[in-house]
């Protein structure tokens, strides 16, 4: 991927309860959802590098493990 194509994604960081991040680079779209039982939840739409392919993290944000989490643009 050329350097322009990289030039409007983001960075985005789940922070755990552990004291340890999740960090994700070149984020093309984050998406916060609801379930059927009212839970938040988020989608992270990203390119990773080390598969070269488009992927796709969901993070469930009632877990205690997940305390919150940040976006960079």
């Amino acid at each position: 991927m050329s350097r322009k194509r990289y030039r409007n994604r983001k960075n985005f960081t789940i922070f755990l309860a552990n004291g340890k991040t999740l960090h994700f680079t070149n984020v093309q779209k984050i998406e916060d959802r609801i379930d059927d039982n009212n839970n938040p939840y988020c989608i992270v739409h990203y390119f990773g590098k080390s598969t070269n392919k488009k992927r796709t993290a969901y993070f469930q944000l009632t877990n205690d493990n997940v305390i919150g989490y940040a976006v960079d643009k």
